[in-house]
């Protein structure tokens, strides 16, 4: 009885397949009939059975994962160095070329006693004006300009056309109108309202001497920077056998590098700056995004490191 059990148990498979004679069918009904323990295991074969990974599936679908991933990163770390390089090159491009003064580069006419009107040149694409209360004098009001042009401007800018601007102060006093040049060299009287002249704007007038130097603050945030790695390579030196604490001073210098990288993207090897906000503002821009860039290559080839030699297991 044994025996035919277990002939039974291999065919009921088949049986419930409909896939035997009609001999063997009838043969393993007729057992069925006086055989309980086969009925069991003929009613647990009737039952759909739950659905069994092969082995190797598991391995390979977290081998896919980790692919998707990579390809995510990698689009991430492309993409973050492109923009790095797209804005460098758009600040080198948009850099100001300040022009030196030449006679009618700037043309100032009178409106009142409260201002005057500035027309620059058509070469000029670009300006800015600061007007203040001249330390020199208290009744004086001294208005600063400045006019450039860029590559940028030169290149795809379409014309504009002569460029002016209406320059007011809050009080009766005379003014006067310096043009900075910011090339070294020293900054130029253009204008003096005079309500007793007879236009009012006495061109060419004597005034002191001076010369506008460029702002120096890039090369504090330089040494900074320098001085931050130093002190992050010290500290990776002390902790290289701690893994965890040596990740976290690699990624804390990674700022520095991405800062000194993109100060020479926007300055070159110059620490002098007649813009200091644009210069700083882009310096930092750039940073941050190539400071991304790279925690995130930090983040992949620590991975990469970590990835065993060997296959993965199931995986032939």
């Amino acid at each position: 009885m044994r025996n035919e059990c277990n002939i039974i148990r291999d065919l009921l498979p088949l049986y419930a397949e409909n896939m035997v004679t009609s001999d063997t069918a009838d043969f393993v009904e007729e057992h069925l009939k006086g055989c309980e323990a086969c009925r069991r295991e003929y009613a647990q074969t009737k039952e759909p059975q739950p659905r069994q990974e092969e082995p190797s599936a598991a391995p390979l679908r977290k081998l896919s994962q980790q692919l998707k991933i990579r390809k995510i990163q990698t689009m991430a770390l492309t993409a973050l160095f492109v923009i790095a390089l797209l804005v460098s090159a758009f600040a080198v491009l948009d850099a100001p070329i300040y022009f030196p003064y030449f006679e009618g580069l700037v043309t100032p006419q009178g409106l009142s006693d409260k201002g005057m009107l500035l027309t620059f040149d058509e070469k000029v694409t670009d300006f800015s004006y600061t007007v203040y209360e001249d330390p020199d004098d208290g009744n004086l009001y001294s208005c600063q300009i400045e006019a450039w042009t860029s590559l940028w401007d030169q290149w795809f800018s379409q014309e504009k056309g002569n460029l002016s601007a209406m320059v007011m102060t809050e009080h009766r006093r005379p003014m006067v109108a310096v043009y900075i040049p910011n090339d070294g060299t020293e900054d130029v009287c253009i204008a003096k309202y005079d309500p007793d002249a007879e236009n009012q704007i006495e061109q060419n007038v004597d005034y002191e001497s001076r010369i506008t130097l460029p702002r120096l603050s890039l090369t504090y945030y330089f040494v900074l920077a320098v001085a931050a790695l130093s002190v992050m390579g010290i500290l990776w030196l002390l902790a290289r056998k701690k893994a965890k604490l040596r990740v976290l001073i690699e990624r804390m210098g990674l700022y520095p590098v991405a800062y000194l990288i993109s100060h020479c993207m926007v300055s070159g090897i110059s620490w002098a700056s007649y813009a200091l906000p644009r210069d700083l503002s882009l310096t930092v821009f750039i940073s941050i995004l190539l400071y991304s860039g790279l925690l995130l290559a930090h983040h992949v080839w620590g991975l990469k490191r970590e990835e065993p030699c060997e296959e993965p297991s199931g995986i032939r």
